[in-house]
């Protein structure tokens, strides 16, 4: 792998030399120049005051993260055709579209579920769980049971930018930050109104969108204020409508139909010279429907969202350009799911219940100069806060409650941060144009459960101008969800003899389900990178990471597959105990969600009791993940209101999975239902006045399917889409204008690759990498009032 990864990055510097900017995936080392040029008094020193910027990855006023960072600007997703920030999330080569996503269908695995049709960021294919995702640096509530957050109840009108951190946070932001972190930024000073609508259909059948919103703001001295509204509406895409999923019901749904109403409020004001208050306010609600259906049976879900979410905060300055900031977040969201099932015959029953988390979170921070450097100002930011996260989950049948639980996981912390310019271009001497160091902290106390501490440390090095080299080592962890933890457990009784463990009334004592005692998952990541951006040649960017992490004590049902099978294969042998303690048996089974479970075909008696298998969720599985970023960008303003630019961002990937010490490595990577070893996205974008035409290139590797014992390889996939706008009238501020936009994405209608299915209902195609929707064409028009 080491060999792979050398040859990789060699290719990719070499071509730097070629030159190739797009906003969609505009990747740097800090903000936008032009944020950098409006922070920052010159190029000697970090930016301090009022008109100093907080970036995503560091907590410092107005420094740069030393690290890699991604931003997708608004602008620039919507001439993609994109109508929502998940849409635009899944186009990044650093995320796999698993996990929880809309077009996820069954047979993807327990991790890959589709539950309310939200969409998550999924940074290195580690889980919605393992990204962090805030809005406007401030935490949002998690979605139905996996801990992740649906970055589609924002509305793209009211956002400003993303930016992504693909690299371990949590020593600035805490749990959950371990593959990165993704930020939502909302407008700011937004003036005036502007609606927009978009209406579009796949070309193949289903999928029949129409979308429109609102956003509407003003500004005054000392404040602003902005409202959007969103509203979306798609029909669902069944199997009977693509050739490819002919194996299955007509009626069995591969992409949901939805409606989504979504509402974004954010204010700011100066109430004293020196001290401002702003709020952040966001409500949605989405329901949507997924059929599934086999001659024996027909399943139909139909979930319904509703969240909020309330952060206000302070800002005040104090002596000496320190700056002070209180922030409170309270956010709730409501998966209310519910589940009619019906067999063929004629008997049927409904399921239904709720994923209810909450979230309450309180901070307060201090930013400000240390020292001055010979390179500038040395700075530092500490803070200190507590979080609660709660989780009321039911399950019903029939009307009878099942299964009920409502817990809370707290959590209280404390973090520093320290930035130090050593040389600067005000005191670069030859072969030391710039030299930077961070160094952050940060302690978390789940009482009752866990401590964790975790560091980070940065170095930049610019031996001239226009190249500059970076790395950083840090640890990252996740507390475990409530539901991993509280999920009841089921105990099983079964005959010896099938597992070959015993005989007669000999039995096998099982249990499988969630786990109280597991504890945190720990990482442990490195980052080396090389920036290029010649003085020469300003329009040409290039850049490469390589990251390598280790994650380990993931929290896994450590048998996925069959009982049968660990009790042939010595790698499980730890799990199972062939001495059980009688005591244990009596406690696991008072706790269990039914009481024993009795399919042995004797009476239940401790001293028969063989083996005893522990399939409750466990920190066993370790994580090991290498890979490559790169990107390379050329920008050129032709003069006369012309531009053109050129885009190319791709990613490597390698990632095992080894469930116990005494198991061999599992590939990831490259595989089905996994994140592909390859991934790419190319643009181009023309401008000429009003008009702008943009093409862009998505590449998926090959991927091997292993399930079966022969073993398949699918070829690599690749598709185009195509983005046409005019602005017939030019409008801004308060300023009337009109534009009119046609996309169309998979401009040649490719379709995924079949696959083998392992039951009658799965998708016969990975749709954790591959769309149902095929080609889709879009109309948008846009008006400014």
């Amino acid at each position: 792998m080491q060999s792979t990864i050398r040859t990789i990055t060699a290719l990719l510097a070499g071509t730097a030399l070629a030159g190739f900017s797009s906003p969609l995936l505009a990747q740097s080392a800090g903000p936008p120049q032009s944020e950098v040029d409006e922070v920052q008094d010159d190029h000697s020193d970090v930016a301090s005051g009022d008109n100093a910027i907080v970036v995503t990855g560091t907590r410092i006023r107005g420094a740069r993260i030393i690290g890699d960072t991604i931003s997708l600007d608004r602008e620039a997703i919507v001439e993609a055709g994109q109508i929502d920030l998940g849409e635009a999330i899944r186009t990044l080569p650093q995320n796999f579209s698993g996990g929880q996503n809309p077009g996820i269908g069954s047979g993807a695995g327990f991790a890959n579920s589709n539950v309310n049709s939200a969409s998550s960021a999924n940074l290195r294919g580690l889980g919605p769980d393992a990204t962090l995702t805030l809005l406007n640096g401030h935490r949002l509530p998690y979605d139905s049971a996996f801990a992740g957050v649906d970055i589609s109840s924002i509305p793209l009108a009211a956002v400003d930018r993303i930016e992504v951190v693909p690299d371990g946070a949590s020593a600035l932001y805490g749990s959950d930050a371990v593959a990165g972190v993704v930020n939502v930024i909302l407008r700011r000073d937004f003036e005036g109104i502007t609606t927009s609508a978009q209406i579009g259909t796949s070309t193949d059948g289903g999928n029949f969108r129409q979308q429109a919103d609102i956003v509407a703001g003003t500004r005054w001295s000392g404040g602003g204020f902005f409202v959007a509204y969103d509203f979306a509406n798609n029909s669902a895409i069944e199997a009977g409508q693509r050739s490819y999923a002919s194996s299955l019901d007509p009626e069995t749904t591969l992409f949901p139909s939805q409606q989504r109403h979504a509402v974004t409020l954010s204010a700011h004001h100066e109430l004293a010279p020196g001290l401002e208050a702003s709020i952040d306010a966001l409500y949605s609600s989405r329901s949507s429907t997924l059929v599934a259906a086999s001659p024996a049976f027909r399943s139909e879900a139909d979930p319904e969202v509703e969240s909020y979410t309330l952060a206000p905060s302070l800002k005040f300055d104090v002596a000496g350009d320190w700056q002070a900031t209180v922030l409170g977040v309270f956010g709730r969201d409501r998966t209310h799911y519910r589940t009619a099932f019906a067999l063929q015959d004629g008997s049927s029953s409904v399921t239904e219940g709720c994923f209810c988390n909450d979230v309450f979170s309180l901070e307060a921070g201090l930013e400000g100069p240390l020292f001055t450097l010979p390179g500038g100002e040395a700075r530092l930011a500490v803070g200190a806060g507590l979080r609660n996260n709660t989780l009321d989950f039911s399950r019903s049948e029939a009307g009878n409650l099942l299964i009920a639980f409502d817990k809370t996981q707290r959590a209280r912390f404390a973090y520093g941060e320290l930035f130090l310019p050593v040389v600067s271009p005000r005191n670069a001497i030859d072969g030391v144009a710039e030299l930077t160091l961070s160094a952050a902290a940060r302690h978390e106390d789940y009482p009752g459960l866990d401590q964790q501490t975790t560091p980070r440390f940065g170095l930049s090095y610019a031996p001239v101008e226009g190249l500059t080299l970076r790395g950083s080592w840090a640890r990252s962890f996740k507390a475990p969800t409530l539901f991993q933890r509280f999920i009841p457990y089921q105990t099983i009784l079964l005959p010896a003899a099938v597992f070959g463990a015993g005989t007669g009334s000999d039995t096998v004592f099982f249990t499988s389900g969630g786990n109280p005692d597991v504890t945190s998952e720990r990482a442990r990541s490195w980052t080396a990178g090389v920036e290029l951006q010649p003085v020469a040649i300003p329009e040409l960017t290039f850049s490469a990471t390589w990251y390598d992490i280790r994650y380990q004590d993931r929290v896994v049902r450590p048998i996925a597959g069959s009982i049968a099978a660990a009790f042939r294969d010595p790698g499980f042998a730890n799990l199972i105990d062939f001495s059980p303690d009688p005591t244990t048996l009596s406690e696991l089974i008072a706790g269990s969600l039914f009481g024993l479970e009795n399919f042995s075909g004797s009476p239940y008696d401790p001293a028969n009791v063989a083996a005893f298998v522990d399939n409750r969720n466990r920190n066993v599985a370790v994580w090991a993940i290498e890979g490559v970023d790169a990107r390379i960008a050329w920008n050129q303003n032709l003069g006369d209101e012309q531009s053109l630019s050129f885009d190319l961002s791709g990613s490597f990937l390698d990632s095992q999975q080894q469930v116990t010490p005494d198991l061999p490595e599992v590939q990831l990577a490259g595989t089905v239902f996994n994140p592909p070893r390859y991934r790419a996205r190319g643009t181009a974008r023309y401008q000429s006045g009003g008009f702008a035409a943009n093409i862009a290139a998505n590449y998926i590797g090959a991927l091997r399917d292993r399930r079966f014992e022969e073993e398949r390889r699918l070829s690599p996939s690749a598709t185009v889409d195509l983005g046409l706008s005019y602005e017939i009238v030019r409008g801004e501020g308060r300023e009337p204008g009109l534009e009119i936009s046609l996309t169309i994405q998979n401009l040649f209608d490719d379709e995924p690759e079949t696959l083998g299915q392992t039951g009658p209902t799965d998708t016969p195609y990975d749709s954790t990498n591959y769309s149902p929707i095929g080609r889709f064409v879009t109309f948008g028009i846009r008006r400014h009032w």
